[in-house]
């Protein structure tokens, strides 16, 4: 049976390929789990051998790896995040590999024991139910954990411009969403309550500038910003970035990441004009972040 390993690209390709041999040449000693009468489930340390072995010679006919989820599963791994649950690995009565195997190839990637719960001799039947209930959002798990109050898709989309900043939004593990969200929740409700929704205005890149100069800009000035910006009513002698920017805006609205960047990069632009009262009569593209998070500032 030949397996497919996923082109991963976690620590780059020389490392991915050098995690696969180790745990491949480790698992010549690691066994299926046996068969027995009924669906069984155990607690178990999941080694990079174990997870190899079965991903080797079990793992017969699963759905396409996504490189992606096995990369952010693998970061929770290496990080300590990672938290045992109902989920796990599943194996029919003949020991083939049913459900988990992102979970496994994680577990090679990360070079990382976790605990699993290991579930064997579940039916073929029972397949066509697996992963087939509505799946939960990253908002929906935030929600459960607690802590966070009402978290709304808005709220995630302002996060993750806010963390990209100049390189585009971020892809974050639940982990790192609670983590970032426990940081920066000031500032995401702050660039939410101040820019309130105006179509093509108020998008996540524009909130995500001013998110980010939360932290080191005059509030009250930011809330002029907002407010001439949102509702177009600029004052005699007021800023003429603002109307440059609510212009750009309305003009190229779009939803590709190129059009997201252009965005963020002449809000940032504006929003520093604004603040100096610089007379500017083209609006450009700011090449460098000018509002730096505060983890941003310390390194």
């Amino acid at each position: 049976m030949t397996t497919m390993t996923p082109r991963f690209t976690l620590n780059g390709t020389a490392a991915a390929d050098t995690a696969v041999e180790r745990a491949r040449r480790a698992s010549r000693n690691a066994t299926l789990p046996p068969s027995g009468p009924g669906p069984t489930v155990t607690r178990v340390l999941v080694t990079p051998a174990m997870a190899m072995d079965w991903l080797d010679n079990a793992n017969t006919s699963n759905r396409k790896v996504s490189d992606a989820h096995v990369q952010r599963l693998a970061r929770d791994m290496t990080s300590g995040e990672w938290k045992l649950t109902h989920e796990g690995i599943a194996f029919d009565p003949s020991g083939i590999l049913l459900d988990g195997q992102h979970r496994l190839w994680a577990v090679v990637m990360s070079e990382t024991p976790v605990e699993m719960h290991v579930w064997r001799n579940v039916t073929r039947e029972a397949l066509m139910a697996i992963d087939c209930g509505k799946p939960r959002t990253l908002c929906d798990v935030l929600r459960l954990s607690g802590g966070h109050g009402d978290v709304g898709t808005t709220d995630m989309a302002v996060l993750r411009a806010m963390l990209g900043g100049l390189a585009g939004p971020v892809a974050l593990t639940s982990s790192q969403a609670a983590d970032a969200l426990g940081k920066h929740a000031a500032a995401v409700k702050f660039a939410v309550e101040v820019l309130p929704r105006v179509r093509a205005i108020a998008c996540a890149s524009t909130r995500a500038v001013i998110g980010r100069a939360y932290y080191s800009c005059d509030h009250d000035r930011l809330r002029d910003f907002a407010r001439m910006l949102g509702t177009g009513v600029v004052p005699e002698g007021g800023s003429v970035a603002v109307v440059l920017l609510r212009q750009f805006l309305c003009e190229k609205a779009g939803h590709s990441r190129q059009a997201g960047h252009e965005r963020y990069t002449k809000t940032q632009r504006a929003l520093v004009a604004f603040l100096k009262g610089e007379p500017i009569s083209r609006l450009y593209a700011a090449t460098q972040e000018h509002f730096p998070l505060p983890e941003e500032v310390a390194r």
